[in-house]
């Protein structure tokens, strides 16, 4: 009998033979991003599995990929979450090297130079390499001094003859934060600043000046383009300036309540896209590559539209955008000799490097890995419903192994799952880790609650001082949207997320009965614990929850350690001992609490690790803690040999 003539296999949800291994998964964990184009040349960032998740600068050249820093780790620290972490011109790579804390210029022939000390107390992100002045642009945090880091927009001069460091000049100081600079062909600075209690994605100001070199390094002519100065959290977010080659300036902007294109010139803005839907996302992290110019006319972008995203092209005589392929999400964009390039996350594959063809379709040139079986790739549907603070959407992976089947009339299992953030999105992207579990038989539910980008500002704004309510409320609906829909068993539904997730998922296990257990990844249990925090995110809590400590009342009730005693759910608590975020002693609290109210529970803590796991073993032994935990609670055998995790109060 052919294996197309054969049945698949009735077996429980959960215990289906599964080729996605956990450590193929592990394995799998690598990642593309940034892509800057340099004349012909291609290069991006990519974080190597096998190498601890080191990241190396990557070029691609005459169809041949090289690695360009072999020996660094390519990593911005700057507002902890980095970004900008390299960047190159005419052949001339400048990088962040996280080995010891420089930054580094590659030349064209391979040599390398140093051009700052490597002073773990000063950081270093959005750089923008400018051979002709010689310098390179960067946005510098500060930390050697007592109290808040200084974040200043700096300029790194080229090495002294004798291979030192050259001088480092302040070209912008005074506002809290800064964000990516950007120089015209004529020497104009643009760049992006902002202050407390805003975050980017509150209220940003584009300004743009006359940059002079010589003796004395300054910015001339400062003028506002965009954005409302002193607005607080009422202001516009304007996010990413780009120099076209007519000296005009290309950037996004929230104005009209969505992220969209605009354009400076001499003064003149003018809107080139016309839609309601947003074209940009919160910046979390430094970098600037969401549109590249194709030429004169025409800019390669991206959009998020009904829930999925297509790459665009933008016009800049006012026509109307042309949508090319979709993809669930894109990384960032570079164009190079009139054609357009992407990385791009892929519904059905994984990560990939693309160049736009002339009909609109994806060319891939380099792929994460190699294709998915088909057989066992859970491809998203979206569930649109009305919750009760407004839309909520979620992605909807069904159980897929075409060797099994559930039992006749039993819904599967499944693990609802809160993305972090909370002010981030989740994609309908080929994610290794979603296939594991829907491989295996059970469904995994994806929210986009109140807060979540991608949506528009309005959407964005429903968790202004509702963060541990309204997403909460967002993640209950979704599971009996789903329920009402059929798709999953309304008994055995997990609850699972990370950091602010894992803050959302406590609540919920709270504040609702829906769920039959949770799994929290460092989740935040007390928030209070959160202010004075690393410098990006210490006033984040302002519009989330409410300003401290006028709201001090708030930030008790809706901190999960302060009402453990409506903890009714088995829980699973994976923690890193070196959290700097989430400190051991709140989820030992929350693990205490649980043993004392005899509900099941265990606690995996991972020794070295902080707020998210990068080792390789704690990766793979905190999902193999996850499928444990499940197994036992939901009550099937998991087909893969992996040791029980004991859970404590479980009866047997």
């Amino acid at each position: 009998m052919s294996t197309a003539d054969q049945q698949p296999t009735v077996a429980p949800c959960g215990s289906w033979v599964s080729p996605i291994t956990l450590d193929e998964v592990i394995a799998g964990g690598a990642s593309m991003l940034e892509l800057v184009a340099d004349n012909a040349d291609l290069y991006w960032l990519e974080s190597l599995p096998g190498e601890e998740g080191r990241t190396t600068a990557m070029r691609l050249r005459n169809e041949r990929t090289q690695q360009m820093t072999p020996t660094a780790n390519v990593r911005s620290r700057v507002q902890e979450y980095g970004g900008g972490a390299f960047d190159v011109e005419d052949g001339v790579l400048a990088y962040c090297d996280d080995v010891d804390r420089t930054v580094k210029l590659r030349t064209p022939d391979g040599t390398i130079l140093t051009l700052t000390c490597g002073d773990a107390s000063v950081r270093y992100g959005d750089l923008v390499v400018c051979p002709k002045i010689p310098a390179v642009l960067a946005i510098r945090e500060d930390h050697r001094n007592p109290g808040e880091p200084q974040t200043t927009l700096v300029a790194l001069s080229w090495p002294n003859a004798d291979g030192s460091p050259g001088p480092e000049h302040i070209l912008a100081g005074g506002a809290d934060f800064y964000a990516n600079p950007a120089l015209s062909s004529d020497g104009r600075l643009a760049w992006l600043e902002w202050n407390h209690p805003a975050m980017p994605w509150d209220s940003t100001v584009l300004k743009v000046a006359q940059l002079r070199t010589g003796a004395v390094w300054r910015l001339d002519d400062i003028r506002l383009v965009a954005g409302q100065p002193e607005a607080g959290l009422d202001g516009i977010a304007v996010h990413h300036p780009r120099w076209n080659s007519d000296g005009s300036l290309v950037f996004t902007s929230e104005q009209s309540g969505f992220f969209q294109i605009y354009e400076w010139t001499n003064g003149t803005i003018r809107r080139l896209t016309h839609d309601d839907t947003d074209y940009d996302l919160p910046m979390f992290v430094l970098g600037n590559h969401v549109t590249a110019a194709l030429d004169d006319e025409r800019i390669l972008a991206w959009n998020i539209d009904e829930d999925f995203c297509h790459l665009q092209v933008v016009s800049r005589s006012g026509g109307p955008a042309k949508r090319l392929a979709g993809v669930a999400e894109v990384d960032s964009v570079a164009a190079s000799m009139g054609k357009g390039y992407a990385i791009v996350k892929r519904a059905k594959d994984h990560t990939a490097l693309v160049r736009v063809e002339a009909d609109g379709s994806l060319k891939i040139l380099r792929s994460l890995g190699g294709a998915p079986a088909h057989a066992v790739t859970s491809v998203a549907r979206s569930l649109r419903f009305e919750g009760r603070h407004g839309p909520v959407q979620a992605w909807y992976y069904p159980p897929t192994n075409d060797a099994y089947r559930g039992p006749a009339g039993k819904r599967p299992p499944a693990l609802l799952r809160v993305h972090g953030g909370p002010t981030a999105r989740a994609s309908n992207g080929y994610y290794a880790p979603v296939q594991f579990w829907t491989s295996r038989g059970i469904a995994v539910l994806d929210v986009n609650y109140s807060g979540s980008a991608g949506f528009g500002r309005q959407w964005r704004d429903r968790l202004r001082g509702a963060w541990g309510v309204a997403d909460v409320d967002d993640c209950v609906d979704a599971a009996e949207a789903a329920i009402d829909a059929g798709l999953i068993d309304p008994g055995r539904i997990a609850i699972a997320g990370g950091s602010a997730g894992g803050f959302t998922a406590l609540r919920a296990l709270m504040d609702s009965d829906r769920f039959t257990a949770g799994i929290s990844r460092y989740g935040v249990s007390d928030l209070k614990a959160l202010i004075g925090g690393h410098k990006f995110e210490s006033h984040y809590l302002d519009s989330l929850i409410g300003g401290w400590p006028a709201d001090e009342q708030l930030y008790e009730s809706r901190s999960p350690i302060n009402t453990l005693d409506r903890l009714a759910s088995p829980i699973l608590i994976l923690q890193g001992t070196d959290d700097p975020v989430v400190p051991m002693a709140q989820s030992t609290a929350l693990a205490e609490a649980a043993r004392k109210r005899g509900l099941p529970m265990a606690m995996r803590v991972f020794e070295g690790e902080g707020h998210g796991y990068r080792g390789s073993a704690a990766r793979r032994d905190a999902l193999a803690a996850e499928l444990s935990f499940l197994a036992q609670i939901f009550g099937f055998t998991p087909a893969d040999d992996l040791p029980d995790l004991e859970i404590e109060n479980l009866p047997r």
